[in-house]
């Protein structure tokens, strides 16, 4: 009789457990589900560097100068690293609800490595 936790023995083969046996089609599923895993994704327009004193003078319809113009591409970081860059477009002008059309995908690899 065949332990329930044991791969069935053939000739000449011990016995290994089935909790020791690798199954190759659950690493497989295994490496799939990071797939599923959600990530936060900024879109960076650009950066100010106010000093305090301006920061506490700022009030409603101040207007804060960032370093960019409005038709340079915004960056998008995943974890405050710059991983694509695009262009902001309208995407329902009833709404004026935004979205992002990518138009450059930053080569990461040697940043990964260092």
């Amino acid at each position: 009789m065949t332990d329930k936790n044991q791969a069935p023995k053939d000739k000449g083969e011990a016995e290994i457990p089935m909790a020791e046996r690798r199954d190759d089609q659950a690493g497989a599923t295994y490496k799939r589900s990071i797939y599923a895993l959600p990530v936060t994704v900024q879109v960076v327009i650009g950066t100010a560097r106010p000093t305090i004193a301006e920061l506490l003078k700022l009030k409603k319809d101040s207007v804060l100068e960032m370093d960019k113009s409005i038709n340079d591409p915004v960056d998008v970081c995943i974890d405050n690293r710059v991983i694509a860059r695009g262009e902001l477009i309208e995407t329902d002008v009833a709404t004026g609800e935004i979205g992002l059309k990518i138009t450059e995908i930053v080569d990461i690899s040697e940043d990964m490595l260092s």
